[in-house]
């Protein structure tokens, strides 16, 4: 059955035009740079990153870049070796940067429909999931900066859900099946996990002794249904938090012939 997650093409960029002016407002007023902030980078580095994207992305939107990658590993690589190798690390450029690469990519029209060539090459999302991208990106490093300075980043429910259905998800579906899977502890796992994004969407995620793909939902026998509120799944599919606060609080449900593979399943995958 076709995987049917494209979101609407207007509603992400409106996303986008809520959310780049909190994102730059919310670097433009770091205070300590170096302050750690997520795997080896410290806020200054996720803001550098933040203008990469939003530099990239577009280009490959509107088919002025080329794929950079020839698989999804070498994405955290390239990423950092990026980062280390931007020059200008003032605060208030960065955020230039990220306005002016915003305001053309909202300014000009997109197709909905239209595919267009990814990050990884041989690959290929409708044009509003690289809206989603943009988003995604957008929301996880503003909620690293945040964190790294001990502030609140509020994601709305409606924008996580849009991350999940109209990028994550799309995403996997695209890229090599192993490259999402921790090796080592997915394999012989063989389950269908039903994942429900709360008032967003609904996908099967299929894991295949180390190897996971994306189906429409059908009449496939499920093994763990999981109920979650787009927010609490966003930040959890990004390693951002751990299950246990929302299990307990009622956003975060687990059920079925086999509840215990949705406690393991966080584990189960890597990021990029």
């Amino acid at each position: 059955m076709a995987l049917d997650t494209a979101a609407d093409a207007a509603m992400a960029r409106e996303a986008l035009a809520s959310v780049v002016p909190r994102l730059t407002a919310l670097i433009r007023s770091i205070r300590n740079p170096a302050a750690h902030a997520v795997g080896d980078w410290n806020a200054g580095d996720v803001a550098v990153h933040l203008a990469h994207v939003w530099e990239t992305l577009p280009a490959l939107a509107n088919g002025g870049l080329e794929s950079p990658l020839r698989a999804p590993g070498e994405l955290a690589g390239l990423t950092a070796s990026r980062v280390r190798g931007e020059q200008d690390r003032d605060l208030e450029a960065t955020a230039t940067r990220i306005e002016a690469a915003a305001s053309a990519y909202l300014t000009i029209p997109t197709t909905e429909s239209a595919m267009r060539p990814w990050l990884v090459e041989g690959t290929a999302l409708p044009a509003s999931c690289f809206s989603c991208h943009l988003l995604n990106e957008s929301l996880v490093h503003g909620y690293d900066i945040a964190h790294a300075e001990g502030r609140r980043w509020r994601i709305e429910p409606a924008h996580a859900g849009m991350a999940i259905m109209g990028f994550v998800f799309p995403a996997l579906s695209v890229v090599d099946p192993t490259f999402p899977v921790d090796q080592e502890r997915g394999a012989g796992v063989r389950a269908c996990f039903d994942i429900r994004v709360r008032r967003t969407g609904r996908v099967f995620f299929i894991l295949d002794d180390g190897a996971a793909t994306i189906e429409a939902p059908s009449r496939r026998p499920v093994d763990c249904h999981i109920s979650a509120e787009p927010t609490t799944l966003f930040l959890l599919l990004w390693s951002r938090t751990s299950q246990w606060p929302g299990a307990l609080t009622g956003r975060l449900s687990v059920w079925g012939r086999r509840p215990w593979l949705g406690i393991r399943l966080p584990r189960m995958l890597r990021n990029p």
